[in-house]
């Protein structure tokens, strides 16, 4: 999970919700389709298209398939009639979400990953505001909270503040973002994914260094390709996976384009 740096709200969920402050979000939907749409757009755009809890792309399959996206209320919504916020239609409460491996219809077949879940899926319609990390509000561009290793492990990081440590724990397990491996032996889905994210990398700086660079260089090169500078550029997949692979090299480009989710 990484901070998310959210823009204003779509003036379409915003005309909605000040002309139906009681609606909720099925309502919303039903009677607001270029809204929803606009929602959908806006939280790709926020999100650099990457999944707010588990960093996996939010892959669109132009209907080949169900698209590897869902839109998560962090705070769960709640029936009306409810007083203000309305949790249903606040932009703050809204993410962009993976399907967390439990979509059978998805454009991939490599994502279905049932009954190994992640993300949304565990956490279901549990209130866990205060318990684990939002990635609105609770993660700090600077330093890394996660720690990963060779195999995709993810673990919280050294550097992660004492304030949050607990939080960041439980967003890993409340989340299953590093499950322990099952009794058949088969690394769990998100180990699985960062591992082979890990294994381009060792891949590329090998590359690299065969032509005569050294690492530090190569880990430099690596680290402008896969930190754009520019803002309407998708992040890569497990980007703080990637971050933490390439440390010094890749804190050093963050800083440079001025990285703040």
């Amino acid at each position: 999970m990484k901070k998310i740096k959210k823009s204003v709200s779509p003036p379409e969920l915003a005309n909605h919700l000040n002309a139906n402050p009681n609606d909720d979000w099925d309502q919303f939907c039903g009677n607001n389709r270029d809204g929803k749409e606009a929602v959908q757009s806006r939280l790709r755009s926020d999100q650099r298209g990457v999944c707010a809890y588990c960093e996996i792309e939010l892959a669109q399959f132009h209907g080949r398939g169900l698209d590897d996206f869902r839109i998560e209320h962090f705070h769960p919504k709640e029936r009306p009639p409810y007083p203000p916020p309305n949790w249903a239609l606040d932009w703050d409460n809204l993410i962009a979400v993976c399907t967390g491996g439990n979509s059978r219809y998805i454009g991939d077949a490599g994502l279905f990953t049932s009954p190994d879940h992640s993300c949304d899926v565990p956490k279901g319609n549990q209130n866990l505001v205060g318990v684990i990390l939002d990635p609105t509000s609770d993660i700090p561009a600077y330093p890394p909270l996660f720690e990963f290793d060779e195999q995709g492990g993810m673990s919280v990081g050294n550097e992660c503040p004492v304030d949050i440590r607990a939080k960041a724990q439980n967003t890993i397990d409340c989340l299953r973002l590093d499950p322990a491996c099952d009794s058949s032996s088969q690394s769990p889905r998100l180990r699985r994914f960062r591992k082979v994210v890990i294994d381009g990398l060792r891949q590329k700086i090998l590359e690299i260094t065969n032509t005569g660079e050294d690492i530090q260089a190569a880990a430099d090169e690596l680290a402008s390709i896969f930190f754009p500078n520019e803002g309407d550029a998708s992040w890569p997949s497990f980007f703080s996976c990637i971050r933490w692979y390439l440390g010094p090299a890749a804190e050093a480009r963050l800083r440079a384009i001025g990285y703040d989710g």
